[in-house]
């Protein structure tokens, strides 16, 4: 069998119990690649930030015998919000014959190891053995390459102290109401706090997968489900599968006596997460649940598509892998593009900034994928309005909330406390959803400029970051103020 030949490689492994560097090995091209070459990102892999990554890549399909990849495509791409019907559909004819030629040059005839194709970004998820992967890449029509990589849920009177209650009031009558908010997380169920009427789409993004021990936890074991009822928590019975609930819940939930932050908002819930039952992925606690990288991506693509329809404010991903001290649009680029897209087209994407089990270990970092630049990253704070010293805290962070004891519903019509920056951040896309009830035209920057020029600032390590303060960010867009 050929070898791989020499080739421009970057690295970012993104491992939950390590930080590490980006190391870069820069060698000649292969001719056919000159224009295009291919960047690898393995996640997940053993070795250091100075390994040979196409060995590290391989070496990880040799343990699983077949390897889950995220496959860019070199085609120019322009949002579809940018775009007219005709030039939409066009482009989209364009990436589907892109892509179709893509699987006959890796598969041949057979198309077993296509698992998703996006329709909004120029990706695929394949599922390659060692010759296809070699073969992807070598091929001249794809520009990153990199294992689909696995998060977990970011773990660890709120409302009042960001001062939500004050534009409840009759006098502002801020609740979010006309607004809606996307949960990407374990699915979400509380008749009492999220009534059914409020619910207003939903689905579920789950995979089947031997080779990494992973099964679909979506109804009936399908991969996709696209309606509210897919939505709902994934199995009880599963550590974690009660985390979505409390997380939508503090963003808009409602039962009368207890509120979230945007109480009368709608919400899209989404599952998005898989059963692991091997001890590499959950150690003692056998079965546990990840989320592939690439069923986030096909969940945010299918809130790009709802967007208009239901007027999103906010997507909250309370999910996170990794340690990252720059911005890492390069290394995710898949997760990257569907960010920007949705950012553009003036969908705020929340998302936890990540935690750590040793006090002070994560100052200087963010996870991922709260690295990516248009992410609006989100640390969390005690209720005395210090930082938390489990929360990531770095210039990465672009704001803070509380996320210490915070009580909020649990599936079925339970309640319960948790703490992490998975509490921090939907009140911030809560925040936002409130926001964007008193100016519905209002892009992603303009709402964050608000936040962040309004908030109270809070240091920790020698780094400031404003905490969410409703009230002020209201004032802040009411005098038509653009910066701080």
């Amino acid at each position: 069998m050929k070898t791989i030949p020499k080739m421009l490689l970057t690295a970012a492994l993104a491992l939950s119990a390590s930080v590490v560097t980006p190391s870069t090995y820069a060698a000649e091209l292969p001719p056919a690649a000159a224009r295009s070459p291919i960047v690898v990102y393995p996640q997940l892999a053993t070795r250091s930030a100075g390994a040979n990554v196409s060995s590290a890549l391989l070496e990880r399909l040799r343990e699983l015998r077949i390897l889950r990849v995220l496959v860019g495509l070199d085609l120019k791409h322009t949002p579809s919000h940018r775009l007219s019907e005709v030039e939409s559909i066009r482009q989209r004819a364009d990436l589907m014959a892109m892509q179709d030629a893509l699987i006959k040059r890796t598969f041949g005839a057979r198309q077993d190891g296509v698992i998703a194709r996006f329709e909004d970004i120029p990706y695929l998820t394949l599922e390659v053995s060692e010759h296809q992967l070699r073969r992807l890449l070598t091929d001249p029509n794809v520009h990153s390459v990199q294992e689909d990589g696995l998060a977990a849920p970011m773990l660890r009177e709120s409302t009042k102290l960001i001062r939500a209650k004050r534009v409840w009031g009759p006098k502002f009558e801020l609740r979010g109401k006309g607004q809606t908010i996307a949960i990407l997380d374990t699915g979400s169920n509380h008749p009492k706090m999220l009534k059914k009427n409020r619910i207003v789409a939903g689905g579920c993004y789950s995979s089947n997968h031997p080779g990494y021990g992973s099964k679909s936890l979506c109804p009936g074991g399908v991969e996709v489900k696209n309606n509210a009822a897919a939505g709902k928590n994934c199995p009880e019975s599963i550590a974690g599968c009660d985390h979505g609930t409390h997380v939508a819940t503090i963003a808009a939930g409602n039962s009368g006596k207890l509120k979230g932050v945007a109480r009368e908002a709608n919400i899209i819930r989404m599952q998005v997460f898989s059963q692991f039952n091997s001890s590499v992925y959950c150690g003692r606690s056998v079965p546990c649940i990840m989320s592939f990288t690439s069923d986030q991506v096909k969940a945010l693509e299918r809130i790009y598509k709802l967007r208009k329809k239901h007027h999103i404010a906010a997507v909250n991903l309370s999910i996170g892998s990794g340690n990252y001290a720059s911005y890492c649009d390069g290394n995710q680029p898949a997760m990257t593009e569907i960010i920007d897209r949705l950012t553009d087209a003036g969908v705020a994407v929340v998302v936890a900034g990540g935690n750590s089990n040793i006090p002070t270990y994560a100052f200087g970092y963010t996870s991922f994928p709260a690295c990516i630049k248009n992410a609006i990253a989100v640390g969390n704070t005690t209720k005395t309005d210090g930082v938390s010293v489990f929360s990531s805290h770095s210039d990465l962070i672009d704001l803070l909330a509380p996320g210490e004891n915070i009580y909020a519903g649990l599936p079925g019509r339970r309640y319960g406390t948790k703490s992490g920056t998975s509490m921090a951040a939907p009140h911030v896309a809560g925040a936002i959803a409130l926001l964007k009830g008193y100016r519905p035209k209002a892009t992603v920057t303009e709402l964050v400029t608000a936040l962040k020029c309004s908030g109270d600032l809070l240091s920790a390590a020698g780094i400031a970051k404003p905490r969410v303060d409703v009230r002020k960010a209201y004032r802040f867009l009411k005098k038509n103020r653009t910066s701080c």
